[in-house]
């Protein structure tokens, strides 16, 4: 952390000139998950001394949760760093050593699903009969092929008929069932045991997109979110560590924990969550467990859910409107953190008069609340890198703006 003291040094830094005059603004962020975080360091970093972050919960990292049970480390939040070519994540992960006992089993250079042709992983049907492999190989290839197609819809401007809906899962339950259907060298048994493997890959394709069904998912902006290359990895010390790398550049004292926000003093909507639904397993003969660990994102009352998707009837766009400061004019400073190149939780800036500049000189109007997290990234929504891209992107447009404001003078 830079203090505008030490910063001001510089005779032509306008923001350290600017606080010395002016003194600080004030800037709370809400919510010390990876995008809170890192927009809070960004500032301080920059020479803001007047920093406050909140935080809801008894603990830092937002949908970051890693639990030690014995000698094994359990996420029960976000666990892969997807890509490392130019990801921060993956280079702070990797400059601070967290990587250096990665195995070639938590590293993924391929599609990161529950489904793979490596390993012991068996499948069985709901009566414990095991699937011969080779049915499961020629089907992962079959749902592969089908969903490499749901990527072109955006990526190449193809129309999306009326007979899909719009959606992910019933464009890819069709093509499959009709290229299953149709395929002469399979028998009718071999037919009736890869329909029945549908629908199962299409609710492990709702869990990687964090839908309540794949079939609410938009087909026609499926292909905009982007993959970093790379290999993928996981961090065998806990992806806690990089919240806690984070966190190191930031004083205690400004990070504020069990401090719910009940209300911004602004326009707001309300939505009800909806519950979680239980299917039974069809194989009796599985013991029951002795002790269940599992996340709850869903029923948090901080979070209600995992991460975001694309819904069908929504766009990129939206992601776009999610991420516009308020108030909000084309005016305003804000093609510097354009939601399509960075993007974390809410940024709040508080309004003060004596840097408030008068509207009718024409003069730039402050922002007083700013928005991050990985759902206001069009790009890299749903991952941890869009999280932290996102908090230093709306940390950039506070600093902008009170450059400019400062060197317009009074």
């Amino acid at each position: 952390m830079q203090s505008c003291e030490s910063s001001g040094d510089s005779a032509d830094d306008p923001l350290s000139c600017g606080l010395r005059r002016r003194g600080q603004p004030r800037v709370v962020v809400i919510g010390a998950g990876l995008a809170g975080l890192a927009a809070a360091r960004a500032l301080l970093e920059q020479g803001f001394t007047d920093v406050t972050v909140l935080e809801a919960s008894s603990h830092i990292g937002g949908r970051v949760q890693s639990v030690r049970l014995g000698h094994a480390t359990f996420e029960l939040g976000a666990t892969w760093i997807h890509g490392s070519h130019g990801n921060p994540v993956y280079q702070l992960a990797e400059a601070n050593g967290l990587l250096e006992e990665t195995t070639d089993g938590e590293r993924s250079v391929g599609r990161i699903s529950h489904y793979s042709k490596n390993g012991v992983a068996c499948y069985l049907t709901n009566r414990g009969r095991r699937i011969p492999k080779d049915v499961v190989e020629e089907f992962s290839d079959l749902y592969n092929e089908v969903y490499n197609l749901t990527q072109e819809f955006f990526r190449h401007g193809k129309p999306v008929n009326a007979e899909s809906q719009n959606s992910v899962g019933v464009f890819t339950r069709e093509k499959v069932r009709n290229r299953i259907r149709d395929d002469p060298d399979d028998t009718e048994a071999t037919k009736r045991l890869k329909l029945a493997m549908i629908q199962q890959y299409l609710k492990v394709e709702s869990c990687e997109s964090s839908s309540h069904s794949i079939d609410e998912v938009s087909l026609s902006a499926f292909g905009e979110w982007t993959e970093i290359p790379g290999a993928h990895h996981i961090i065998p010390s806990g992806f806690m560590r990089v919240v806690e790398l984070l966190a190191e550049g930031i004083p205690p004292h400004v990070i504020q924990l069990g401090k719910p926000v009940r209300c911004i003093h602004w326009d707001q909507a309300s939505a009800r969550p909806r519950g979680p639904e239980i299917e039974p397993c069809g194989n009796p003969n599985i013991p029951k467990p002795r002790r269940i660990l599992r996340s709850a994102w869903g029923s948090n009352p901080y979070f209600r859910g995992s991460y975001s998707y694309t819904q069908v009837g929504s766009s990129g766009a939206d992601v776009e409107k999610l991420a516009k400061p308020l108030p909000y004019t084309e005016s305003s400073k804000t093609a510097h953190g354009s939601s399509t190149k960075q993007q974390p939780a809410q940024l709040l800036s508080s309004k003060c008069p004596e840097q408030s500049l008068d509207p009718s000189r024409g003069s730039i109007k402050p922002m007083q609340v700013l928005f991050s997290g990985e759902a206001t990234h069009r790009k890299y929504y749903s991952t941890t890198h869009g999280a932290l891209l996102s908090g230093q992107r709306e940390a950039a447009r506070l600093i902008e703006m009170y450059r400019d404001l400062f060197q317009q003078g009074p």
